[in-house]
């Protein structure tokens, strides 16, 4: 097999074509060793998912390249924000969220991601290597201008430019709560929390729940 090499976060869907018919697989082929449909890599292939869902990154693996991930290009600034804690609707920051403008939220997941319990009032969101670690929130949807007035703010409230810092801000995908294997995929930002979980408590089903948010 010819050697590996990377492909990045945006994704080439011509380069990976390339890579599969000079490995010599079929669509079928890719498909079933990556456990997604035929129709799925040809979408890939084809340029209609731009991000890297755990399908499409087993998709890259089978054809013999490895994913690596980057800051979004400048013109390519997701719209989108997950939460997964307290600014979820009803929850404890909802009204800050609500207070930049969305155009609209929807249930979501992300997968390849751990939560942790804080012990206070909001959890914890690390990356993990397994893709069927999934944690579930809700994703926003603002506007090319609003989304980046918004993040001025999360970052503030999630200490992001502390010194040091208690998250980050990161670029992911966030998945439609839906069992269909050709979910569409979201680009969205995520914060990811900084300091070691080692001596904080999984929340093993990947949900936060108001009842954990309440602890003082």
């Amino acid at each position: 097999m010819a050697g590996r090499c990377g492909v990045s976060v945006q994704l080439d869907g011509q380069q990976i074509r390339a890579r599969r018919e000079l490995l010599g697989l079929t669509l079928q082929e890719v498909a079933s060793k990556a456990g997604v449909t035929r129709q799925y890599v040809s979408s890939v292939e084809a340029g209609k998912i731009q991000l890297v869902p755990p399908g499409v990154a087993r998709i890259v693996e089978t054809v013999g390249l490895t994913v690596t991930f980057g800051s979004p290009e400048t013109g390519d600034f997701p719209r989108h924000f997950f939460t997964y804690g307290s600014m979820k609707p009803g929850f404890l920051r909802a009204g800050i969220v609500e207070g930049n403008l969305p155009e609209g939220h929807q249930p979501a997941f992300v997968a390849g991601y751990r939560l942790y319990d804080s012990g206070m009032d909001y959890p914890c969101l690390v990356r993990s290597d397994d893709p069927r670690d999934l944690v579930h929130g809700v994703v926003y949807e603002f506007t090319d201008l609003t989304i980046r007035k918004a993040l001025q703010t999360f970052d503030v409230i999630e200490g992001v430019n502390d010194n040091p810092p208690l998250f980050r801000r990161h670029r992911s995908v966030a998945l439609s709560a839906t069992d269909d294997p050709d979910q569409s995929a979201v680009p969205c930002w995520v914060y990811l929390y900084v300091p070691s979980v080692k001596d904080l408590k999984p929340v093993k089903d990947g949900t936060w729940t108001k009842e954990k948010g309440r602890r003082k």
